[in-house]
């Protein structure tokens, strides 16, 4: 069922439809609201990803230059994959805020030490996917016939790891993982957008734009909004403010047509060039020509919408850390794109989507103080979960087995084995 068609069922059972996009827009939030109180309630097969996260062994850096918070290296020494990462200098750690080239990254804070000319880069954490809800597991895989991987790391409770307290910078083939400390990144404010004239051809139109930070390959929630509306004459101009390069912020810039999607698209500067994400002391003035004519199905395929993040991210370390790059994979839940747009399609088996608009009307119902209805949709709810439960929950029905327990029996069967034909 599309978006549309959950909202027509949930109007026909309360006869109820009218066509108010703000009764809609309240309608589509009470779906979403249990949309995603589906997936993060059980660890259903549908709601599950795998993704491979590279963990990147340390790098030591030589030939540096340091002053403040800037470090400047005689040769190539630095990469993207570093900001965000530890820079240590003996036991002292400081945590780079970017890296401006290959030969300069600024730290979050002034180096305090004494003149040095080497440093280690320390992967000491791992990011998780920005819509992640819980990790399933976390693996090393094999690729040959015969396995010389840890294959699935045993995870290590935060109690564990200080109740032994394990070595921080031990380094050797992973076989535990222990979650750290999320990690949030708050939002920037509204854009100032303004226009401006140039020639015709553009189309009256009406325009939301809004920002997202972006720091160390970590997005946040999208800002504010700020709507323009544009003649047939006008584009937008928007001048960054620059930001302290301790911050690392990088500026990301989307841009909404509510008369063609709900959705926020990374839209690109006049210049060309496709679209564009803004270091930490850039400045400049910047046109945006987005026409009228541009939104149509080609502008979905070319221009990448905001993933919904909301900023915050959980975190990993690997014990011991990482001696090699190895590539992890991670088992997680996963949070669910929103439902924005009519033609929206729910992300699990389309046989049950109407629970969606049970639990949507069962909301509905008690917001209403009509408690017989609600208990209705309540237990017609709890049957299609209990459906769902049986055919996509990760763990397999088990039986007793009686038999073959008898004490004279050497290789008795095991006492729980999965459901099976005879």
């Amino acid at each position: 069922m599309k978006l549309s068609e959950i909202r027509e069922y949930i109007g026909n059972i309360l006869d109820y439809q009218p066509n108010i996009t703000t009764y809609n827009a309240q309608l589509n939030d009470v779906i979403n609201d249990q949309y995603y109180k589906l997936f993060t309630e059980k660890p259903f097969v549908f709601a599950q990803k795998e993704q491979i996260i590279v963990a990147r062994k340390d790098k030591d850096v030589t030939g540096l230059t340091i002053t403040g918070t800037s470090v400047y290296s005689a040769t190539a020494m630095f990469d993207s994959t570093m900001a965000g990462n530890i820079f240590a200098v003996g036991e002292d750690e400081y945590e780079i805020a970017w890296v401006v080239s290959s030969t300069q990254i600024y730290l979050t804070t002034a180096f305090s030490g004494t003149a040095v000319s080497s440093g280690t880069i320390r992967y000491r954490y791992l990011d998780m996917p920005s819509d992640m809800v819980e990790i399933v597991q976390v693996l090393k895989r094999a690729m040959q016939l015969s396995p010389t991987e840890p294959g699935r790391l045993i995870p290590v409770t935060r109690y564990e790891d200080e109740y032994y307290n394990l070595p921080l910078n031990e380094v050797n083939l992973p076989n535990y993982w222990i979650q750290y400390d999320d990690y949030t990144l708050l939002p920037p404010k509204a854009p100032n957008i303004t226009e401006y004239s140039t020639t015709g051809g553009k189309g009256n139109r009406t325009l939301e734009f809004a920002l997202t930070y972006v720091y160390a390959g970590r997005e946040s929630a999208l800002s504010p909004s700020t709507t323009l509306t544009l003649t047939d004459t006008e584009i937008a101009t928007w001048t960054p403010v620059a930001r302290p390069n301790t911050s690392g912020r990088y500026y990301k810039l989307y841009c909404r047509n509510s008369n063609f999607s709900n959705k926020w698209f990374h839209i690109p500067e006049l210049s060309g060039g496709g679209a564009s994400i803004y270091s930490p002391t850039y400045s400049t003035a910047t046109n945006f020509e987005v026409k009228e004519s541009d939104f149509d199905d080609n502008f979905i395929l070319t221009y990448g919408t905001h993933n919904q993040a909301d900023g915050n991210y959980q975190r990993i370390r690997l014990y011991p850390r990482q001696d090699l790059n190895y590539d992890m994979t991670v088992r997680y839940m996963y949070r669910p794109r929103r439902l924005l747009d009519s033609e929206d399609t729910p992300e699990f088996p389309s046989a049950h989507h109407q629970i969606l608009a049970y639990m949507a009307l069962r909301e509905i119902f008690i917001k209403h103080d009509n408690n017989a209805q609600a208990e209705l949709y309540a237990k017609k709810s709890a049957q299609e979960m209990l459906k769902m439960e049986q055919r996509y929950l990760n763990n397999i029905a088990k039986r007793y087995v009686k038999r073959y327990m008898q004490p004279t029996t050497l290789d008795p069967v095991p006492l729980y084995a999965p459901l099976k034909k005879v």
